[in-house]
Formats: structure tokens, sequence, C-alpha cells
């Protein structure tokens, strides 16, 4: 995978990382919106409503991790909005002390590339913490 310290908005701590998949756009897409699949790339177990407005839940190691999916476009991007741990449901809309995204975000992105796919994935942390991809 390629790695960025900024996406390409220039945001700073974000990661974005880079892959050539030998596999359709159908395939890496049930990938990442299947919990099932989902579990695996993610290391926990997965509850996903994969639409706008719709909650993840990733349960590993006895924790919790709850997000808000904020953008959906079928085999082309998955958004998540990760929630600060104090919160337990998020929404999209209103003003908010800790708005969903307090937590970080992690991005999807898929474009055809020959047989295969470009998969990018972008993270970008809490404020003031390094991305979990920075040092994997």
């Amino acid at each position: 995978m390629a790695v960025d310290q900024t996406d390409e908005t220039g945001e700073l701590g974000a990661v974005r990382r880079s892959v050539v998949l030998p596999a359709r756009a159908e395939t890496v897409w049930a990938a990442i919106t299947e919990a099932g699949h989902l579990s695996a790339w993610l290391g926990g177990d997965v509850e996903l409503d994969p639409f706008p407005g719709g909650q993840i839940v990733v349960r590993e190691d006895g924790r919790l991790r709850r997000g808000v999916i904020v953008d959906v476009e079928p085999l082309r991007r998955l958004e998540i909005q990760w929630l600060p741990a104090s919160r337990r449901i998020g929404f999209l809309w209103g003003p908010d002390d800790e708005p969903a995204g307090a937590g970080g975000a992690l991005e999807f992105q898929l474009e055809p590339k020959g047989d295969g796919t470009l998969l990018i994935v972008i993270e970008r942390p809490p404020a003031g913490r390094p991305s979990a991809l920075a040092v994997a």
C-alpha cells in the first residue's frame, strides 16, 4: 500500500493508503459493506447498517467502537464518522457538544483499475491523536 500523511484535501494528520486489488469492485464493495467481511478488515465483530445515517458497532477485546455512516455511493465510496467513546448513538444533524466524527473518521473509496479495483482508505484520527494507519 502507498501511504501519505495528508489526504487529497491536505488535511493534516489524515492517512491515505491505496492498493490495487485483483478483484472486481462488487467483491471489494461486499468486503467493506457486509458485516462478516468487514469484521475481518477491522479486527472485531461488526454490526453495520450501510446506508447514510446507519450505525456501525465494532466489538473487539471487550471494547466497543461506535460510528455513523455518513455517506454511501454503492461500489464507489463508504464514509464512517466514529463517535467519541462517551456516545452510544450518533446523528448527522444539529449542534452537538461531541458530534459524530469527534472520534475520527474512516473512508473507503473504490475505482475500477483494469481487471481489478483501486481501494483507497483514508483515516482521519481524532484531533490531537495519531492515526492507527500511520503506525500500521
